[in-house]
Formats: C-alpha cells, sequence, structure tokens
C-alpha cells in the first residue's frame, strides 16, 4: 500500500465519542498512518491526559512522538514539558508533536525565541494534509523547514496550496486576522469591486510570519501578502518582518481590531467569536477608512489587485 493510500476513520473521531476513546481510537489511526510507511510506530495512550505517547523510524534515526486531542488548544506550557523530554534523550533527536485542537496564543512563538530547536509541530490541517500526501512527505518539508529557516512550525499548505495568476495567499498570525480580511473582502464584494481569490495560511505568532511567507513564495505562490493585528510597539515587530517587506504584495502590520473595528482593545478582539468579528469586518465604513487610513487603501489595493 502506498503513502498516499492513508487509513480511513478519522473523521469519525470529530464527535459523538467520549475524550477517552477518540484518545484510543487516534492511537490506532496514527498507528496505522505511520506502519503504511514502514515507520516502525510504538506508541501508547495514557486516558489521564488524553495523549499519545510514543516514537516512530523515519531514515536512519528515531524521532520521539506526542499527540494530543483536546478540547481546548495546547499551551505553551505542555509543548515545554514535551521539549524537555526531547532534550534529556540521544543527542539530536527530534520530537514531532501533533495538536489536534491547536496551539494557544502565543505558544509557538515561545519555542521560536529558544536557542534549541528539536521540535517539529503539526496542526490538524498537517495531519489531514498527511492522510493524502503521505506522512513522510509533510515531515520531510517541515524538516527542510527548519533546517533552512529555523521554523519550528511551517504548515504544509505553504508548499501545495495552488498558485493562479491573480490568486493572493495571505499569511496571518491568529484567527482574528484571517476573520478581518474574510470580512473586509465580502464588504468590497458587495460592493462591486473585483475580489482576488484568496487563501490563507496560518503562522501561529508573530516571530513566525516572515518565515512562514517566504515558504510560501518558495513553495509556488506567486502573490503573498502578510496581514496582522498587532496592537503594540511597532519597535518590538520581528525585525523579519522589514527585511521581507520587498519580496510579499504588502506586509500589513497594525492595530486593526481597534483602528478599522473600533473595538475598545486587542483583548476584546480576542474575547469575540469568530463569527462575530467576520461580522463586524464585513460591515466597515469603506469610504470612511479609505481616507483617513493609507494602509487600509493598501489592503484593498492588495484585495483587488
Amino acid at each position: 500500500m502506498t503513502s498516499r493510500q492513508a487509513p480511513d476513520g478519522l473523521a469519525n473521531l470529530q464527535q459523538g465519542i467520549t475524550p477517552q476513546a477518540r484518545g484510543r481510537e487516534f492511537e490506532g489511526w496514527l498507528n496505522r498512518l505511520l506502519s503504511r510507511e514502514d515507520m516502525q510506530p510504538r506508541t501508547s495512550f495514557r486516558p489521564a491526559g488524553e495523549e499519545i505517547d510514543g516514537s516512530f523510524f523515519y531514515e536512519g534515526r528515531f524521532y520521539l512522538l506526542e499527540a494530543k486531542w483536546w478540547k481546548d488548544k495546547v499551551p505553551a506550557s505542555v509543548i515545554y514539558q514535551f521539549k524537555g523530554k526531547v532534550d534529556g534523550k540521544l543527542v539530536g533527536t527530534i520530537g514531532v508533536f501533533i495538536s489536534m485542537s491547536g496551539y494557544a496564543a502565543d505558544a509557538v512563538d515561545a519555542l521560536r525565541v529558544g536557542k534549541e530547536l528539536n521540535l517539529i509541530l503539526f496542526d490538524r490541517e498537517d495531519v489531514s494534509a498527511a492522510t493524502t500526501s503521505g506522512f513522510s512527505s509533510v515531515l520531510r518539508y517541515k524538516l527542510r523547514m527548519a533546517a533552512e529557516k529555523g521554523e519550528v512550525f511551517v504548515p504544509y499548505s505553504a508548499k501545495t496550496l495552488p498558485a493562479t495568476i491573480k490568486s493572493l495567499t495571505v499569511v496571518f498570525k491568529s484567527r482574528r486576522d484571517e476573520m478581518i480580511v474574510r470580512g473586509i473582502a465580502e464588504r468590497l464584494s458587495r460592493e462591486g469591486f473585483p475580489v482576488r481569490s484568496l487563501e490563507f495560511i496560518p503562522s501561529l505568532g508573530l516571530n513566525g510570519l516572515a518565515n512562514v511567507a517566504m515558504a510560501a513564495i518558495e513553495g509556488h505562490s506567486r502573490h503573498v501578502a502578510i496581514f496582522a493585528d498587532y496592537v503594540g510597539d511597532p519597535a518590538n515587530l520581528p525585525e523579519g518582518l522589514m527585511l521581507i517587506e520587498g519580496r510579499m504584495e504588502a506586509v500589513i502590520v497594525g492595530p486593526w481590531s481597534t483602528g478599522w473595528l473600533k473595538l475598545p482593545s486587542e483583548i476584546d478582539a480576542k474575547r469575540l467569536d469568530p463569527h462575530e468579528l467576520l461580522s463586524r469586518a464585513s460591515n466597515v465604513n469603506i469610504d470612511e477608512l479609505r481616507a483617513k487610513d493609507g494602509r487600509f487603501e493598501r489592503l484593498i489595493r492588495v484585495l483587488t489587485a
């Protein structure tokens, strides 16, 4: 059986099943996925933590594995616990951490500022990609990004998203950013603007925006823009954002939730349901914002080029 012939059943674990039962089923599913690529998986399910520990073999070396399917996003502290396990093993050991529920805000950026990179992160979309492209293909891409860019997380979609002449790939740091752009694009479309086809790639943090955007360009996306809602001191923005600005269609980073959506604070934006944020963004006053904010005008030009 080829690597593209992945095991069935992942969709059946989405709902209507207890966390413990889902964990056991997910362990079996991962075992089948890795076994079909001769990765010699060795895993064990721990009900108390609803997590899977283990290891697998790939191209001459063993990797440690930890996988979680929680209700909530995984915080930085849990990832650091796994990193501690990896640090205590044979020199050169690499850990693969899978979270089907995503990662908490700033959890991935916390790893990015560390001095030693020995972890690779997978999210739900990466696991889904592994069912069609093969786990080894996704892992190989992530290892290359880690080696070339020192990046703990680059989604596999940065390599595989189809590029067309007019489509735009938007790299964003959090779901909030995606909803703002989608909402504004919806409003522009209602107003009769010719909005481009949009694809979205998450960086899971401010510090990963530049590397993920460059990975998207190298993955044959012709047109890439960076968008991030950032209410903070511009002096604290990662230096890499400015260095790559000339390679992007646009780098639009600023306090958009408070400035464009008129929310009291960034905290209020974080508390909003994504659909509510989308609704607010889709009802902004286009003419008013174009007149007073050149960065909003820049976004319109990028979305409608």
